[in-house]
């Protein structure tokens, strides 16, 4: 444990970390790092790369180390793998040795206090094993459903899997047995499937949501100088996302509206919806930073049709004051609480969706003034919360050990 009166030392363990595949994920884990930095803990970051050798380096105040992948590919370059291919991968995946001794050397020369997991995908089991041998303490959060799914999103075949299938089960049975100390979710949900499919039975848990960047409010036109309503989506372009449901019902509409679309997908995929929805109230923004995307938005929409575990975008409107239709599933409906305007929907149920976003179109100015929100957590109390987590888990292995001593 960190000596009295010293900074304790947390090492955060994400696949991936910005600038490299920045997405929702990666920015919140990065909001985190830095920000227990700012509040004096000593925050260091593993994560992966592309390239073949260790990689160093100071990024927003937080010692980052990148580490190779030894795997058969990269995963996160786009590109189409055969069958087979993406079978070895998780094969691999599930109990890779491979990855063993670079984090070991890594975990030795920093020599945290406490190990945090995030995503762990590519860095197999690890930093379990690495924890093991130094009898680290664990606190892992659930951005996804990775621990559960090999596939990471229990979406399949263009649907939402109400279990697992046989292959997840197997793909994932080590992570199963792995034991932490506290396990922390983005939402209820999330938190529940875990702990009834047997995961973290021991563990202290607790449900911590994301926050938006700290970022200002870009305001609105009056209708009178901009009377067209204009819907957002901002994400991954995907099936699971109700990418398409959303291009339908919008399409169908009545009135003057537009819907710009922010973010990557798999180019053949996404020029295929382009070509499907070539109306040119559809606007393809591609990926767009978000100071880009809020100015001309009114009200986002978030139809996902997984069980997203808690949805950063659907944060950031509320902050911005924009209006909601999101999918009641997963977490989202915890990431709209606060909004000044807010529709759920059941997800995939387009014919509800177009209604919603009518129901826009009919009162504008209720929906493009929907007021400043007040988002559940915000980064400071994000930090806190993680700060006062790491304290109490600490406090307990140190209770642990000294009890094992006066019995030896």
């Amino acid at each position: 444990m960190a000596k009295a009166g010293g900074a304790v030392r947390v090492m955060i363990v994400n696949t991936l970390y910005p600038p490299a595949q920045v997405g929702g994920a990666e920015r919140s884990v990065a909001q985190l790092a830095q920000g227990l930095a700012r509040a004096g803990t000593e925050a260091s970051v593993l994560t992966l790369q592309s390239g073949r050798e260790t990689v160093e380096a100071v990024v927003g105040g937080v010692s980052v180390h990148r580490l190779p992948l030894n795997n058969l590919y990269w995963p996160y370059d786009g590109e189409r793998r055969s069958a087979v291919r993406r079978a070895v991968w998780h094969g691999l995946e599930a109990a890779n040795p491979w990855m063993d001794g670079a984090v070991d050397r890594v975990v030795e020369r920093v020599r945290p206090d406490l190990i945090h997991l995030h995503l762990t995908t590519g860095f197999s089991l690890s930093v379990y094993r690495a924890a093991a041998r130094r009898d680290l303490p664990l606190v892992q959060t659930l951005r996804d459903w990775s621990m559960m799914c090999a596939r990471a999103s229990m979406f399949r075949r263009e649907r939402r899997c109400e279990r697992r299938c046989g292959s997840c089960v197997v793909l994932t049975a080590a992570k199963r047995a792995q034991a932490v100390d506290h396990v922390i979710a983005l939402s209820r949900p999330v938190l529940e499937a875990h702990q009834a499919a047997g995961y973290f039975r021991d563990a202290a848990a607790s449900v911590i949501g994301n926050a938006a960047a700290q970022a200002e409010v870009s305001a609105r036109p009056s209708l009178a100088d901009d009377p067209v309503v204009t819907f957002g989506f901002m994400g991954r372009v995907e099936p699971e996302k109700g990418i398409e449901g959303l291009l339908r019902a919008a399409t169908g509409l009545e009135g003057d509206w537009r819907l710009r679309i922010a973010g990557r997908g798999e180019a053949a995929y996404v020029q295929r919806l382009r070509r499907a929805y070539a109306d040119p109230r559809i606007i393809w923004l591609g990926q767009v930073e978000a100071a880009d995307f809020w100015p001309a938005v009114d009200v986002l929409v978030a139809p996902s049709v997984w069980a997203e575990p808690f949805g950063r975008v659907v944060v950031e409107a509320v902050q911005q004051g924009r209006g909601v239709i999101a999918s009641r599933i997963g977490g989202l409906p915890d990431a709209a609480s606060g909004a000044g305007a807010a529709t759920l929907v059941e997800p995939g149920d387009e014919d509800a969706l177009a209604r919603a976003m009518g129901e826009v179109l009919t009162a504008p100015e209720r929906w493009r003034f929907a007021g400043g929100g007040a988002p559940m957590w915000t980064e400071t109390s994000i930090v806190d919360a993680h700060r006062a987590i790491y304290r109490q888990v600490l406090v307990r292995r140190s209770s642990r050990i000294s009890a094992e001593r006066d019995q030896e």
